[in-house]
């Protein structure tokens, strides 16, 4: 993705995070999960540590604490979507090159309320590359509007208009109502370049670019670590990958992940 801010080369234990909870050696917890989701909301994501790679176990324990309210995707057909990065793909989820902040599942009227990202397999230059950013609403609102001058009324009633192929554009604003609650609606990859009159004429995707490269917390995940965003207050994405070729299997080498959408 043009602009994406670089990747600073700090180690794993050198990156300050709030939201850890920690397992005993990286094994799969004995108790059942346990998830701060009022702490997600506010902060926009929680890691636990050491979760383990078992998507069955995964799966479970996500519907137990969720009262069965997995989100299910007709598009990929599972409540597990199993995903990684490729030398050539159309999934945007599956190409090295950095992902665009975003919400998932913005389209529908009802998105589902957290994601769950579990990695199964780092990134070949881990832990350079292959990290994740998260960006909490509040931070994001307010940083907007102090360097670019835009307003939540501003995010709240004028649509950004996403255009595919063939079909009318979709306008959205970037803060939704719902449940009597603002949720964050938006994706930088899918949304145009250039200014937008609009926002008085602001390159609107540049400036969403630029704040959050500034505030975005920086995340690696191990193997085996579990990661829960909140898909209503806070946006995500992945950072640059890359790829190895192992010549002993004659495959490619990548980040691998799996994820669950679901609501409480």
């Amino acid at each position: 993705m043009c602009g994406c801010p670089s990747i600073p080369e700090l180690m794993h234990d050198q990156i300050p995070e709030t939201n850890v909870v920690a397992l005993v050696k990286k094994s799969a917890p004995a108790g059942p999960l346990r998830v701060d989701f009022s702490k997600i909301r506010r902060d926009g994501f929680q890691i636990i540590r050491g979760f383990g790679t078992d998507l069955v176990h995964l799966e479970y324990e996500l519907s137990s604490i969720s009262g069965g309210k997995l989100f299910y995707s007709d598009r990929i057909g599972s409540f597990v979507h199993q995903f990684r990065v490729l030398p050539y793909s159309e999934n945007l989820s599956e190409q090295p090159t950095c992902g665009g902040y975003h919400t998932d599942f913005m389209f529908q009227a009802r998105p589902p309320e957290f994601v769950a990202l579990l990695c199964l397999h780092p990134d070949p230059r881990h832990p350079l590359f292959g990290r994740n950013q998260v960006v909490p609403l509040h931070a994001f609102v307010e940083r907007l509007n102090t360097i670019f001058g835009v307003s939540e009324t501003d995010l709240m009633t004028i649509g950004v208009d996403y255009t595919f192929t063939g079909k009318l554009p979709i306008s959205v604003p970037i803060l939704n109502q719902l449940d009597g609650k603002s949720i964050l609606k938006l994706h930088t990859t899918l949304m145009a370049d250039g200014k937008l009159s609009a926002f008085d004429n602001l390159p609107l995707k540049a400036a969403i670019e630029a704040v959050c490269g500034e505030i975005a917390e920086n995340l690696v995940l191990d193997r085996g670590d579990l990661l829960i965003i909140s898909n209503h207050s806070a946006l995500h994405r992945r950072s640059e990958c890359t790829l190895t070729f192992d010549s002993t299997c004659n495959s490619f080498r990548s980040r691998e992940m799996a994820t669950i959408r679901f609501d409480l």
